[in-house]
């Protein structure tokens, strides 16, 4: 009887047709990455309060410390306080907007609406003096198509009609952040139960606490320029200074971009409306502001809190603006050190995070 030798299995053969090749992969990663992003646009309605919800536990938390270590608050009397306080700032905030919003509508309908029409000849006289008066006739033949004082009063009236869309956003943000300020105590107990060599546990211990000192420094920061900003523009008689103000304080939280788009208003009301050596003075008086507290106070207080190359952190708030729009904005920085975090523990990813490093430390995975 003939016997057969047992069959070996088979090598791996590197051509098997279902073996996907690194350009099968990359296409992969491709695709995922675009439904993420599809997903992360589309579930905006839902995501953002979350993200909102979370960050504003992270900063007020050190309020909630501070009622029950000095006051001696229970811990539930101590959430309840600080959500009262933060709901008062959130809705005084939009509240103000809201009514200094309709504050320009009935100004526009004023006499700034003559005095922006006898600046056309004013302007167009300036443009003379480069040879290029015809040239903007062509384009603008009138006052009106210059300043176009409708449409601006229809913006303003839409703008201010979202405002309650707005508080009732606000309004699951902080039930929320109730929640989870509740339930800090608890997550802080079994984050300390975890081993010290637990992987990722310190590193996201110091994130936490450079987001939380980072938000607190940013407020400091955005209220000191939002008292600089309404001294200058009153000083200067720019109209609607304390909405210019206002504005200030809330963009200062978008990194580089926030504080241009914030300068543009009363900068384009001074040339407007005053002389160009309002205009200058306006605009040096912004660029000294922003300078001043952006690249002098605030590196003073933060220094290199994240370890994140500054060009990243702009092209960050880009790419959050697009995928969330202005929230998405707000909230790039926290997000992007939170994802740095999350390279830096991927054993295939670390790379990515050497890469955005800004030099403060190694991101080398330790395994």
């Amino acid at each position: 009887m003939d016997t057969q030798p047992p069959t070996l299995p088979s090598e791996p053969n590197d051509k098997h047709p279902f073996r996907m090749g690194e350009g099968g992969r990359f296409l992969v990663v491709a695709a995922s990455a675009f439904v993420v992003l599809w997903g992360l646009q589309n579930a905006r309605s839902v995501i953002i309060p979350m993200l909102m919800a979370g960050f504003l536990a992270i900063i007020s938390y050190s309020v909630t410390g501070l009622l029950r270590r000095y006051l001696r608050f229970p811990h539930w009397l101590a959430v309840t306080a600080t959500v009262i306080f933060d709901g008062g700032v959130l809705f005084g905030v939009i509240s103000l907007i809201n009514y200094l919003a309709r504050d320009m509508v009935r100004t526009l309908q004023g006499d700034v609406a003559v005095r922006l029409s006898e600046r056309y000849d004013v302007i167009m006289a300036a443009f003379a003096n480069f040879g290029l008066e015809e040239h903007m006739r062509a384009i603008y033949s009138s006052p009106q198509d210059m300043f176009d004082v409708h449409q601006i009063i229809s913006f303003t009236q839409s703008l201010t009609g979202q405002v309650l869309g707005i508080m009732s956003t606000c309004t699951l943000v902080l039930i929320m952040m109730t929640f989870l300020l509740g339930e800090a105590p608890l997550f802080l107990t079994n984050l300390r139960r975890l081993p010290s060599s637990a992987k990722g546990k310190e590193q996201f211990i110091n994130a936490l606490q450079g987001i939380q000192r980072y938000l607190f420094i940013k407020t400091v920061s955005s209220t000191l320029t939002a008292v600089l900003v309404w001294i200058l523009c009153a000083v200067m008689h720019i109209p609607f200074a304390f909405l210019w103000a206002v504005l200030a304080f809330v963009l200062n939280y978008i990194p580089t971009i926030g504080s241009i788009m914030a300068a543009l208003p009363p900068i384009a009301m001074a040339v407007l409306l005053g002389s160009w050596g309002d205009v200058l003075i306006v605009t040096l008086g912004y660029i000294g502001i922003n300078c001043g507290i952006g690249n002098g106070i605030e590196p003073l207080f933060l220094g290199k809190q994240f370890g994140i190359a500054t060009s990243v952190i702009l092209l960050s708030v880009i790419f959050w603006g697009w995928v969330w729009g202005p929230c998405g904005m707000l909230l790039a920085v926290p997000i992007t050190v939170l994802l740095k975090l999350a390279l830096e523990s991927s054993q295939d990813l670390w790379w990515v995070a050497a890469i955005i490093d800004g030099g403060k430390q190694d991101t080398t995975p330790k395994h």
